[in-house]
Formats: structure tokens, C-alpha cells, sequence
């Protein structure tokens, strides 16, 4: 799939434009040629992975951070934010945690420490009929005994992440015999639920990537959605080191990253919902772990 782009932008009013000139509007770096100030962006690039976007979560958050600070936000949505970054072309990024290049990116100093925001949700694939009657659970070990104890196909969705999740279900389910009902083929994504739809199998998929592919696929498998911590998958903010890339919008960076930690915003995650959705399938994940007393040189009593 083609990464696809999206450009966010917001038009200053009228009498902000009118007093830019006079260094009102935006605050302002010196020159090192002339001692002039220049008027800092009021661009913010993001690079994201397309979770946040296909909810429509982060559509509803850039809007109204651009409407509450004056900045306008160009986004990239793609499979490859930290590469788009690691080209100085992005300002902040935000991805899941340990997405593909974070590690690197951040270790080898193109971007400062990762900020929890927020964690999207990871959900059962149910066939017509539902044989194994778990619609109505909300355990996730007890969903997954209760299809290994009917044997009713299973479809492995192979992607790291999720086939990790579907190990640690197996085990806190008592680690069940896996003949005649497992179905591990290599498979991962809309193939895994390409398979899951034919065989009239159960699996395990992203919320959101799910609804995207069933808006074509039209098919009948339908979503149990339990809430549990082991069906969340973290999210992170990743503001872009200035001392890498010295044209970086480190104070819109800045700004973007505080927006997204702030309690307001956070309670903003936690109301959002998908129509049609009764669940929350986004969750907020920011905290505020500063801790004066673990601060080097704080007294210990």
C-alpha cells in the first residue's frame, strides 16, 4: 500500500496575519548575519503510522490542537515514519512503541526519548455463528480457551506483535493441545483475515486495521473487543533531536508533545469512539512520572 499523505492546514485570522510583520503573530529567533529576528515556523511536520488516522483519532486531536495553538500541521501517514524522519523531513514522529526504527532512531540520537500517549486495541475476530460462544466474555485467556476447547478454527495472525499476543494468551489459557483447530500458516494481516473470513475461523487483529479492510472486503467477521491491557498495544511521541537536524521546529515539536500528554487531551482519548462501536478502542496512555523526589540531589527526607 502507497503511504499516504495528508495535509493538515489552518489559516490564521486576518489581524494575526496583519501584525506578523510587526513580530505579534510569532515568536522569533535571532539572525547571526544581521541581528534581525525572523519569525519562527508555525509548521509542524509529523510523520505517523496510519492506526491513529484510520480511527480518525488524530484527525480530531491535530484539529484541535491547530484551533487551541495557532500551528498548522503537515502530516505523513505511512508504514515508515522514522525513515522520513531520519531524512529531515519530519519534526516530531509518533508510532507504536518498538515500531520498526525506533530503537535505532532514538539510540543513535535523531530523536530524544519516547513519550506514552496513548494505545490503540487489539480485538477477536468472531465468525457467523460464533460455535465457540464467546461473544459475551471479556477475558481474554477465557476467549481463547473456550475456542480451543470447541476446536473451532483458528487462523494465526503472524505479524510479530500480534503472534507474540496470541503466545501469551495460549500460555495464560493452560497452553491447549493446538491439533485439528490451530491454523498456523504465515500468514499475518488482511490475509490472515482473508483465511479467518473462508474458513469461518477465529483471529486476532487491530481494531482499526480491520474496519479499514472490511470496508472492502465486506466481510462477515465480526469483532469481540475485550478490555484488558493485554490487547492494547502503546504508543509513543517522538520528538526529533534539534542537535541532529538543526532546521528542526523544536518549539512546535515541543508544543505538539505537550498537547497530546495534557490531561485535557488525554480525557479527550479516552471519550473517543468509532460509530458503530460501543468500546473504546482508543486509550489514553500519558503519565506524568516526574518525581522530585527521585531527582539527582533531592533530599531523602
Amino acid at each position: 500500500m502507497r503511504p499516504l499523505v495528508l495535509v493538515l492546514s489552518l489559516v490564521a485570522a486576518l489581524s494575526a496575519a496583519l501584525s506578523a510583520g510587526k513580530g505579534s503573530a510569532d515568536s522569533a529567533e535571532p539572525d547571526s548575519a544581521g541581528g534581525r529576528s525572523l519569525p519562527q515556523s508555525r509548521t509542524i511536520r509529523l510523520a505517523a503510522v496510519r492506526t491513529v488516522f484510520e480511527g480518525g483519532l488524530f484527525t480530531k486531536l491535530i484539529d484541535d490542537f491547530q484551533k487551541k495553538t495557532g500551528y498548522s500541521a503537515q502530516v505523513y501517514v505511512g508504514r515508515d515514519p522514522y525513515e522520513q524522519a531520519k531524512t529531515g523531513r519530519a519534526d516530531v514522529v509518533f508510532s507504536h512503541f518498538r515500531h520498526t526504527g525506533l530503537g535505532a532512531f532514538v539510540s543513535d540520537g535523531f530523536g530524544l526519548w519516547p513519550v506514552p500517549v496513548a494505545a490503540n486495541v487489539t480485538a477477536f475476530l468472531v465468525p457467523p455463528g460464533d460455535p465457540a460462544r464467546v461473544r459475551n466474555l471479556s477475558d481474554p485467556p477465557e476467549i481463547f480457551r473456550k475456542i480451543a476447547h470447541a476446536k473451532s478454527p483458528f487462523v494465526v495472525n503472524g505479524d510479530p506483535n500480534t503472534r507474540y499476543l496470541i503466545d501469551t494468551l495460549w500460555h495464560a489459557a493452560g497452553r491447549p493441545d493446538r491439533d485439528q483447530w490451530y491454523m498456523d500458516l504465515q500468514v499475518e494481516g488482511e490475509s490472515a483475515a482473508k483465511l479467518a473470513t473462508e474458513n469461518q475461523a477465529y483471529s486476532i487483529w487491530g481494531v482499526t486495521a480491520f474496519l479499514k479492510w472490511q470496508e472492502t472486503s465486506r466481510s462477515p467477521l465480526q469483532l469481540v473487543i475485550p478490555s484488558d491491557s493485554l490487547m492494547q498495544r502503546v504508543m509513543v511521541c517522538v520528538v526529533v533531536n534539534p542537535k541532529k537536524f538543526p532546521k528542526t521546529n523544536i518549539a512546535g515539536a515541543m508544543a505538539l508533545e505537550q498537547y497530546l500528554r495534557a490531561p485535557e487531551t488525554q480525557a479527550l482519548i479516552h471519550a473517543f469512539r468509532i460509530p458503530g462501536i460501543a468500546q473504546p478502542v482508543f486509550l489514553p496512555a500519558g503519565r506524568n512520572n516526574e518525581n522530585s523526589v527521585l531527582e539527582p540531589g533531592a533530599s531523602t527526607h
